[in-house]
């Protein structure tokens, strides 16, 4: 029996736009897969919205003003519920049964890799659910009023002792946020679970089951039908820089080979960071405590017959501390918005700020065996202020890349797939690039769950078959932009095929690709 949204009613309220509201949109989607109907508003029109339901997620929420907290005591008041996400409010904790005790970072990576819950007395929870944190507002249950309902553990499985959520008559806190990095069926069944704590019937286990096992049969026989490519470029991009197992390359690489990748472009560098003992950009928390992510993830690699290419995020400096932030500043090198406010990306017309990322461009070529080069981020920012011929200073700086990657070893560059707006936008004339044989091959970010966006992007960058042999379509699998399940991905894969491209790269290499998108696509399109 499916659960009828009539049963309860669910808000889920985005403290502010942007981050937030890209946490709650997720929240919705999870939400909408278990049968149960949503709808995120923002905090502004949150009085008129709660007045009708029963159970409100809090997304963002960490100071809420008088006005808000006395609209959600109103909310207590009525008998609704609510889900709060790393909050450091006091007066929220009060109202939730919950002891704030302070910010805390992980203090080494994969410290917040796992949530574990004790199922009992709450029917359908999951055992645990994988994801990466990396900051809590640490919270206590108070004797008489809260519980812990699940602790965090790291990656190699030792419980760390701080609670990931509690529990109380109230409702429910969470010390981080449930983010959209993998592992999201389990996510799905924790938001079941909650909605069927609060209105009992609302949300079953076993149709949960049932739709999972429909759908993955569905998947698998779809899957089955396809046919492979030969020669094709089979990709994905790693983020994290770390693989799908910090500490573990081999194990990665060992599921790649078995899902019939050929190539990793491994995030290792960027203006701001390196994950390898860098001697020109600032070496990496990660490489700190994890050791050089590039060495092993190239000798994992090759041992397995997987092509590894560093990956630069080259005029952006957002991994960058704050101390690398400030060192820019005083040199000049950071954007302005058109607002005059400083940004995090660095100038392309700069030249020291060319000079200093083309050094690091040469030393991941010169001193390590990798099999390409990956450039992102070689653009001007989003609303960045820039000069009128500042497509010409991006161009410069690939062509100096390209004469410091030496042939056969590839230089790409992850695009935005829209053109001649991405000219205009980001100053990204990347056509060019290709016209004068500047890179082997673009990758056009095409993320978008739409079927006829996705054709017009690839019929575009498609008509040249010069043009399209040296581009590798970008799949949104868990991108900001689209989330696409097994299905999703083969038909944008078998479109990608029409035009003649080279082959895919798939974002990004996390539990969802591992779990619930590679599988289908070894048992027969790849």
């Amino acid at each position: 029996m499916s659960f009828s949204s009539l049963l309860l009613a669910v808000a889920i309220v985005a403290h502010d736009p942007g981050f937030t509201t890209s946490l709650a949109n997720h929240l919705q989607r999870w939400l909408r897969g278990e049968q149960v109907t949503s709808r995120v508003v923002g905090a502004s029109s949150m009085g008129q919205a709660l007045l009708n339901e029963r159970l409100a997620f809090l997304v963002g929420f960490s100071s809420p003003s008088k006005y808000e907290l006395e609209t959600l005591k109103a909310f207590r008041r009525r008998g609704g519920k609510l889900v709060v996400f790393h909050s450091s409010s006091p007066q929220l904790a009060e109202l939730m049964g919950v002891k704030p005790v302070g910010y805390r970072a992980a203090a080494y990576p994969g410290e917040f890799s796992r949530m574990d819950f004790s199922v009992k007395g709450h029917t359908g929870l999951p055992a645990n659910i994988r994801q990466t944190s990396t900051v809590l507002h640490r919270a206590r249950p108070i004797p008489g009023r809260s519980a812990v309902l699940a602790t965090w553990s790291d990656r190699n499985g030792r419980s760390t002792g701080e609670p990931a959520w509690i529990v109380s008559d109230a409702g429910f806190w969470m010390t981080h946020v449930l983010m959209a990095d993998g592992d999201e069926d389990m996510k799905a069944r924790l938001l079941g679970a909650i909605v069927g704590s609060v209105e009992p019937g609302a949300w079953s286990l076993s149709a949960h089951i049932a739709r999972r096992t429909s759908a993955a049969k569905s998947f698998r026989a779809y899957a089955e039908k396809q046919v492979r490519k030969a020669g094709e470029i089979h990709a994905v991009w790693d983020h994290s820089g770390c693989g799908l197992y910090p500490g573990n390359w081999p194990r990665t690489m060992k599921i790649l080979k078995g899902a019939r990748v050929t190539d990793v472009f491994v995030n290792v560098a960027g203006a701001g960071f390196a994950h390898y003992p860098s001697a020109i950009l600032p070496r990496s928390k990660t490489f700190q405590q994890e050791g050089d992510q590039l060495a092993a993830a190239v000798a994992a690699g090759h041992a397995q017959g997987i092509r590894v290419h560093a990956w630069m995020l080259c005029f952006s400096a957002t991994r960058g501390g704050p101390d690398t932030l400030s060192s820019f500043a005083k040199k000049g090198w950071r954007l302005k918005n058109r607002n005059g406010k400083l940004t995090e990306y660095v100038d392309p017309a700069n030249e020291a700020v060319r000079a200093y990322v083309l050094s690091a461009v040469e030393e991941l070529a010169t001193r390590y065996a990798v099999d390409g080069i990956h450039l992102d981020f070689v653009r001007y920012g989003e609303g960045s202020a820039r000069p009128k011929d500042a497509p010409l200073h991006v161009t410069r700086f690939v062509a100096e890349a390209r004469r410091r990657v030496k042939r056969p070893k590839w230089l790409t560059a992850a695009v935005y797939g829209k053109y001649p707006t991405c000219c205009e936008t980001v100053a990204q004339d990347w056509p060019s690039w290709l016209d004068l044989n500047l890179v082997d091959y673009v990758v056009p970010m095409d993320y978008t769950e739409s079927a006829l966006k996705f054709t017009a992007l690839l019929a575009q960058q498609g008509f040249s078959g010069s043009h399209a042999r040296r581009t590798i379509i970008g799949i949104g699998v868990t991108a900001n932009e689209s989330r696409l399940d097994a299905r999703q991905v083969i038909d944008q894969i078998n479109l990608t095929r029409r035009f003649g491209f080279a082959g895919v790269s798939l974002f990004d290499l996390d539990t969802m690709l591992e779990k619930s998108i590679l599988p289908y696509l070894s048992l027969g399109i790849w």
